[in-house]
């Protein structure tokens, strides 16, 4: 590496450093102290207006001339102000202790909130009904019963367990047919446990419609925004197909979790 090379990554290094310290400056800090202030004398708002503006007097950095961090701690006095003259966010820091989550509350978590509101509709069991319609019977599910077909041995019951949007009343000739296929063209074992299972199966006549629309289970509703039943619905896959599995927590976090907030360098 060239010497001008070297000397620009120091740089870079020293810059996001700096910025770090600048993000760190309240760690573990009790803002409460900064002002002069005890939390457990429970100020009021006109103690901490009060407060501030003493200290605010105090660090201003026409008052420090020549003092290269006066601004940095200006701008550290303002965000504890910002912190603690809000109800909200002060209410959150009193409990956590933590001025991260205390910033991330009141309007900025209101407007947080309200943004992936309007960017993720509520999830209705008319979206769970077309999922299932989509995904039942697809290539993608054939893969699924394989998978787990090897995985669980054909022990066809375990399956069943993990293969989403199966019922066994439902979908076990269909099962059956996929498997008994991939055996015959090499593509699976054959298991002693599976044969009994698929021996019974055939003895029992195959539903007219499998893939036909299911009846809606006692106590949903309609348009109920059933996030957690799709939810588990995929968190059911991705515990099978661990090869999957941050692949699929990813999409999940950038579905539904708020994206954290990235330091710029």
């Amino acid at each position: 590496m060239s010497r001008d090379a070297s000397d620009a990554d120091a740089s870079d290094a020293s810059d996001a450093s700096d910025a770090d310290d600048a993000d760190d400056a309240l760690r573990g800090k009790d803002l409460y102290a900064i002002l002069g202030l005890r939390k457990e004398a429970n100020p009021s708002a006109k103690d901490i207006k009060r407060a501030y503006h003493r200290k605010a007097l105090e660090l201003h950095p026409d008052k420090n001339v020549g003092d290269a961090s006066a601004a940095g701690k200006f701008q550290t006095l303002q965000r504890v102000y910002g912190v603690l003259s809000d109800e909200t966010k002060r209410r959150t820091y009193d409990a956590t202790g933590r001025v991260e989550d205390a910033e991330l509350g009141g309007e900025a978590f209101q407007n947080l909130y309200e943004y992936y509101r309007g960017a993720y509709k509520e999830v209705s069991t008319e979206d769970i009904e077309a999922f299932e319609r989509e995904y039942r019977g697809s290539d993608e599910e054939k893969r699924d019963v394989l998978e787990c077909y090897a995985k669980y041995e054909g022990d066809m019951t375990r399956v069943f367990a993990w293969v989403m949007c199966s019922e066994e009343a439902d979908d076990s000739h269909r099962f059956a047919d996929v498997v008994d296929e991939a055996v015959r063209d090499g593509r699976a074992e054959s298991y002693a446990v599976y044969e009994a299972w698929a021996r019974e199966v055939r003895k029992r006549k195959a539903p007219k419609d499998p893939l036909g629309a299911r009846k809606v289970k006692k106590g949903s509703k309609k348009g109920g925004g059933d996030d957690a039943d799709l939810f588990a619905l995929i968190q059911r896959k991705n515990a099978m197909r661990a090869d999957q599995a941050d692949d699929m927590f990813a999409a999940l976090e950038a579905k539904y979790a708020p994206k954290k907030r990235t330091k710029k360098n």
